[in-house]
């Protein structure tokens, strides 16, 4: 039989408290304690003003992940250019993990073939690091008091015969918004008149009150179509939309291809930016993505919750890349 042992000295049994206690300590301390970041607040640059789905998700996601750092989350909206505003911001910011770009596919997917090279220019694949996306989009044909229709149907024969009298807004020119109108009118053979604009918030506002006809929201106008203030025809698809389940598909209306231009809204650093900092804010990011609270937010914006890590997100922007260049060639919609 083995020998009893001895009781721990009380010493001893202090010593081992206060080890467990620190070691509690560091595990559960805030990140910028173990690694030196973030030593200062996280700027999050916005490419879209105030009031739209990016800018709200964004200020939840920020929220949450102050919370986790021990850092402030700054909320900066750079709107304009389509995004190249915000993008040239991100780009020249020190590489040091307290900057990022949060944007809809369309800044760095489709904004750098439709612009020539100047001040505003940024190389999509060369100044930036993926981080992460938070949502998937899955837009909505929405159209404003001017326009008659219930139904794509309808809406197609109104528009053809409107004989290129109809405007149409979008998130600003060379946005996924406006590629994905573009696509749809070149499908229906319709002819119409663009009105770019700083974000969905403002062109929004103007399809309530009449001053276009129509648009494709990436969910803006959930709450005012839920009050009967706007009309929702359909989604891009191929699936529903949580906030509006009632809505087709597009393709199930006979408008085929549409599928192409689903997007997401994503995180960037400036390139440069240590790949540990990079892995650390995309786990962060993933873990508040899927909270139940966040999620219902996410939702609640007409979008699905939707966490990458970085690597894979990387190979998602570059899959997007090359898969939108031929179609906006083919639109005429490039700066070549």
């Amino acid at each position: 039989m083995p020998a009893a042992r001895s009781p721990a000295p009380a010493g001893a049994l202090a010593l081992a408290t206060v080890a467990i206690a620190a070691a509690t300590a560091l595990a559960t301390a805030p990140l910028h304690a173990q690694q030196g970041w973030p030593s200062r607040p996280i700027s999050l640059v916005i490419t879209v003003s105030a009031g739209g789905s990016i800018d709200n998700i964004a200020r939840v996601v920020g929220d949450e992940l102050s919370r986790i750092v021990g850092q402030t989350v700054l909320i900066e909206n750079r709107p304009g250019a389509a995004g190249s505003i915000a993008a040239g911001v991100v780009a020249r910011a020190a590489p040091d993990g307290h900057t990022y770009l949060v944007s809809g596919a369309n800044t760095l997917t489709l904004t750098p073939f439709m612009q020539k090279k100047g001040d505003t220019w940024v190389d999509p694949l060369k100044s930036f690091v993926p981080v992460t996306t938070t949502a998937r989009t899955n837009y909505v044909l929405v159209v404003g008091p001017n326009v008659k229709a219930t139904t794509v149907e309808e809406f197609i024969a109104f528009a053809r015969a409107q004989s290129s009298k109809l405007t149409f807004g979008s998130s600003g020119s060379g946005s996924l918004i406006h590629l994905a109108t573009e696509i749809f009118n070149d499908a229906i053979g319709v002819q119409a008149t663009h009105v770019p604009y700083k974000g969905l918030a403002p062109a929004v506002q103007d399809l309530m009150s009449g001053r276009i006809d129509y648009l494709f929201d990436s969910a803006t106008t959930v709450e005012q179509v839920k009050a009967g203030r706007l009309r929702a025809l359909a989604v891009i698809g191929p699936q529903s939309l949580p906030a509006l389940p009632e809505l087709r598909a597009l393709s199930t209306h006979g408008v085929k291809g549409m599928e192409v231009v689903s997007g997401w809204h994503g995180w960037f650093a400036p390139a440069g930016t240590p790949m540990e900092i990079v892995n650390r804010v995309s786990t962060e990011v993933g873990r508040i993505i899927a909270m139940p609270r966040v999620r219902e937010r996410i939702l609640s914006q007409g979008a699905e919750p939707m966490a990458m890590t970085a690597e894979a997100f990387r190979q998602r922007v570059n899959d997007d890349v090359q898969r939108f260049e031929p179609i906006l060639k083919k639109l005429g919609l490039t700066a070549y």
